[in-house]
């Protein structure tokens, strides 16, 4: 794990935007732009409020923020609010437990107190995940976010380090640290090519063509258009690819809401975010 760059921008909200459709994690209802995220990036000091990511073989597959608590004033110096993001492929491999361990860790070099995260009450597993590590909920508010027409209860949770060392009298042990990650069911990869397997094949008894066959057909569209992206962007220099990947998430948001012209747009601004992030990875 290491302190985020300005280069691990496209990564960072590429995974942000991947938990939006959910529901469940995100008061966001449309993917943000990578320049939408530079202003909140610089915000972020790394010697007192970083951003840290986490790697699996050179790709970054989840981060954490620590941001000022509130309206930042300087009373609230040693508070911070805490977010942890896990790239979909990689949850319940126990990254949102390692990167939150390690924040509460190095908290008392950046004279960091009190940590403070929200989650909607609906989210279980983020709930369980920050309870493990000695959070207590100290707030409720009922109804206070709609998405697709259903409202959300937002969990204000809140750990003071100072009494909740692990190791320390009164604090969770150490020894819990290690237990198997909640952040998502854990199973272990036979498990879960097998449920996969299963899943298919119960939908292959819905009307249509089989789903290997639509898997193939929607992987040679990709691969057909992704030669073609790499024919329009050969040799272009990567703050054009870049720009034109900002371009077309700001033309998305110019349409109507969830109308089909703008998700062709949010497709192709995500189809060049994988070439942006190709670029920066070399």
């Amino acid at each position: 794990m290491r302190d985020a760059t300005l280069e691990d921008l496209a990564s960072i909200v590429e995974i942000y935007n991947s938990t939006i459709p959910s529901r469940l994690v995100s008061a966001d209802t449309e993917p943000v732009s990578v320049e939408q995220r530079l202003a909140w990036f610089y915000e972020h000091d790394p010697a007192r409020r970083p951003i840290r990511v986490a790697e699996v073989n050179g790709e970054v597959v989840g981060w954490l923020s620590l941001g000022d608590f509130w309206d930042g004033r300087p009373a609230y110096d040693a508070t911070v609010e805490i977010g942890v993001y896990v790239k979909e492929g990689h949850r319940g491999e126990g990254i949102g437990r390692r990167l939150l361990e390690e924040a509460i860790g190095r908290a008392p070099d950046l004279g960091i107190k009190t940590m403070t995260a929200g989650a909607f009450a609906i989210n279980e597993a983020s709930l369980k995940l920050f309870e493990r590590f000695g959070f207590e909920r100290w707030a409720h508010f009922p109804r206070v976010a709609e998405l697709d027409g259903a409202d959300r209860d937002l969990v204000v949770l809140g750990l003071r380090l100072e009494e909740n060392i692990p190791g320390r009298e009164g604090g969770p042990h150490a020894e819990t640290m290690d237990d198997e990650p909640v952040d998502e069911e854990v199973l272990d990869p036979e498990e879960a090519e097998r449920r996969i397997t299963q899943f298919v094949t119960s939908a292959d008894e819905l009307p249509g063509p089989p789903v290997a066959q639509l898997a193939e057909q929607v992987a040679a569209l990709m691969r057909a258009a992704w030669t073609d992206l790499e024919a329009v962007m050969d040799r272009k220099a990567h703050n054009k690819v870049l720009a034109t990947q900002l371009l077309l998430s700001q033309r998305a948001r110019g349409w109507q809401p969830n109308g089909p012209e703008q998700w062709r747009l949010y497709a192709a601004a995500t189809l060049l975010s994988g070439m942006v992030v190709r670029n920066v990875e070399g």
